[in-house]
């Protein structure tokens, strides 16, 4: 197994061609977890009108040159009031927030910096304003024909609510890739059911859940779970072909080098052509990465025909093979696999600024020669980024690994880093 550096990796599947398939129309309320694939301009003015930013007085700035002040209150605007509403020297407009301010007013006095014994008549000034303080002008947020919203951006809640705020109630977006997710190995056993006393030595497949947990959280892809395989060739080769029919297959265990991993060769036998097969990392040093078609494909559709047997499949899929180990998982997918799923699904930045600078609180020792993804707990204290990497014992511990929240990346000619040294982390 030739073993390619972290750096390599990152670049071929970085520079893997793609053809993407049409965007598709989402409800706003259907769109949340996509990205979008237009631009979207505001067809008018945010705001529409100079509206009052609090409730209060709508006044003139040149009628409180003295202040306290006393003002005559002619008229009430509510939000919504569409009313011309003129007010001459000496006079007030009560007004909410949201409502139009009425012309001639050039400011807006808060109602806690009034007082009145009958506010319907007059009011009390009690402290100034400038020209224009408590008033959203109109159009300074955005002008008309302004995009508002850029292709490529995630359509999160703040974004789907600018869509709504400029009259949008569809928008077109990247269909999320389709992800196929098969666990192998004799002694995987599915949780919910009790193994059998002659099943002493199996343990529970924990890998499908925390792959389908990732996809969920980042929204990055539409899971389909594929079971179990044995360490059978043929039963093997059948699971394959099931989930080469989706974008993205992600296969974990048995793609080492024992005696029963032969999945890499099983994959081979189905078409799919090997990118890189062992990575000079830790934890996920076997990792695996090919695809059934090397020009690129197309994703998204809702059908694909295809024929049976190895390597007829009528569209390409990216093809992950991950070590069993857990952790090997949690880290492989952050690292490897999420950066190629945010392409898929249209991200307009494919890598997530996530990477920052933080102080190690313990001292971290490792041999040279390969990078070494170290799991951590990352967080805050007056305002400086820590690390505390988390003690583990090995990629299998993945009781340990469900308080990390990112890793500290250890360079591969690095051997010992000490508490209190700044090291480079990303954050999950």
């Amino acid at each position: 197994m030739a073993f390619i550096s972290a750096q390599e990796a990152i670049e071929t599947i970085g520079n893997m061609p793609i053809r993407r398939s049409e965007a598709v129309g989402k409800w706003l309320w259907q769109a949340a977890g996509y990205v979008l694939a237009e631009e979207i301009r505001t067809p008018r003015d945010i705001p529409p009108f100079d509206r009052s930013a609090m409730d209060g007085y709508a006044v003139r700035t040149s009628d409180l040159k003295e202040i306290p002040c006393q003002l005559a209150v002619v008229d009430l605007r509510a939000a919504g009031d569409n009313r011309k509403i003129r007010m001459g020297a000496g006079e007030c407009v009560k007004i909410m927030t949201g409502a139009a301010a009425p012309g001639d007013a050039d400011a807006v006095v808060m109602i806690e910096h009034t007082e009145s014994k009958d506010p319907d008549q007059h009011v009390t000034i009690l402290r100034g304003v400038k020209p224009w303080e408590n008033i959203a002008r109109r159009g300074e947020d955005a002008r008309a024909g302004e995009v508002v919203l850029a292709a490529g951006q995630m359509l999160h809640a703040p974004a789907l609510s600018v869509a709504a705020g400029v009259g949008r109630s569809v928008v077109k977006v990247h269909p999320k890739p389709r992800v196929s997710i098969l666990s192998t190995g004799d002694e995987l056993h599915e949780p919910g059911n009790p193994p059998t006393p002659a099943q002493t030595n199996h343990i529970y497949n924990s890998n499908a859940t925390l792959l389908t947990g990732l996809l969920s959280r980042d929204q990055l892809g539409k899971a389909r779970y594929l079971g179990i395989s044995k360490d059978d060739r043929g039963e093997l080769a059948d699971a394959i072909e099931k989930g080469l029919i989706d974008d993205v297959l992600i296969l974990t265990g048995g793609i080492s080098k024992g005696d029963y991993d032969y999945a890499h060769e099983v994959l081979e036998e189905c078409g799919v052509q090997v990118h890189f097969h062992g990575v000079n990392i830790k934890p996920g040093q076997p990792l695996f990465f090919g695809s059934t078609d090397k020009n690129g494909f197309v994703f998204g559709q809702t059908t694909r025909p295809r024929k049976r047997g190895h390597g007829t499949h009528s569209d390409g899929a990216f093809v992950f093979g991950l070590p069993g180990n857990p952790v090997s998982v949690l880290v492989c997918y952050h690292e490897f696999v999420a950066p190629l799923l945010r392409r898929l699904a249209g991200w307009r930045d494919q890598v997530v600024a996530n990477e920052a600078a933080a102080v190690c609180t313990q001292a971290i020792r490792k041999k040279g020669g390969r990078r070494f993804y170290c799991t951590a707990r990352l967080y805050y204290d007056n305002g400086e980024l820590l690390a505390d990497p988390i003690p583990g014992h090995g990629s299998g511990d993945y009781v340990a690994a469900a308080d990390a929240n990112g890793v500290i990346l250890v360079p591969e000619e690095t051997t010992q880093i000490e508490s209190g040294e700044t090291v480079r982390v990303h954050l999950w």
